[in-house]
């Protein structure tokens, strides 16, 4: 019987995976510098592809590190924090970006991309996502990334490792702009690590040969004799 409220388990990567990832845009050009910024971004402070394409240059304070998000998914509005490194990323980009409505925008040399129909690259304009989806794609190939990354693979992977780091639902829940802890808890279900940790102890225990099992207790034994031994030689009583 299927279950209709059955949730698909997104792709996950590791963190060595995202920082390989965000490793891959060339930063001394415009394009790889603006690309880096977003994928650095994004991996510090889960935020959705939508956040990104609608933030304006007048929400984001790089001096405090922080980012408003506003009027995001269900209308929720948040601030969002982020690390000294992608403040200098940003720092950099605003400096060379083109005037524009949106931070991250079209640039001088913007490319089309041959798997997008159509757009308009002139400086300034707002990314799409498709743009966005191909770039993130592209660079995932380039990284030697065997998954299936999509536009909010990066979300996914920073509130699992969050939650893993941290334990801290409640806070996860405001950083994703998440209306429900409901939707937040499902982290919780996402990171097999204490799974497969916990099985291995499991196994390694229950499949002991009686041999086994007989030196673990003699090592038990002699750990308590020489604790004693220790307590009577500091008492003068050895």
């Amino acid at each position: 019987m299927k279950n209709g409220n059955k949730r698909k388990i997104p792709v996950i990567l590791t963190p060595e995976e995202v920082n390989n990832l965000i490793k891959q845009p060339n930063k001394n050009v415009p394009t790889g510098l603006r690309n880096k910024a977003i994928l650095s971004l994004l991996w510090d402070s889960g935020a959705r592809v939508g956040d990104i394409l609608n933030l304006k240059p007048g929400n984001i304070s790089i001096t405090k590190r922080e980012a408003f998000f506003e009027n995001g998914k269900y209308g929720v509005d948040r601030w969002v924090g982020f690390s000294e490194y992608t403040a200098d990323l940003l720092d950099r980009y605003k400096k060379a970006r083109p005037k524009g409505e949106y931070l991250f925008c079209t640039l001088s040399n913007e490319l089309k991309d041959k798997d997008t129909k159509k757009r308009d690259t002139r400086p300034g304009n707002k990314l799409d996502r498709v743009y966005l989806y191909n770039m993130i794609r592209r660079y995932a190939k380039r990284a030697g990334i065997n998954k299936r990354v999509g536009l909010h693979t990066i979300r996914h992977s920073f509130a699992t490792d969050y939650l893993k780091r941290t334990k801290n639902l409640a806070t996860l829940q405001k950083i994703l702009g998440h209306k429900s802890i409901k939707t937040t808890s499902v982290y919780l279900h996402y990171d097999k690590t204490d799974v497969i940790e916990g099985l291995n102890q499991y196994w390694g225990k229950r499949d002991k040969t009686k041999e086994e099992k007989t030196l673990d207790k003699i090592a038990v034994l002699e750990d308590q004799l020489r604790a004693i031994k220790e307590q009577m030689t500091l008492s003068g009583k050895l």
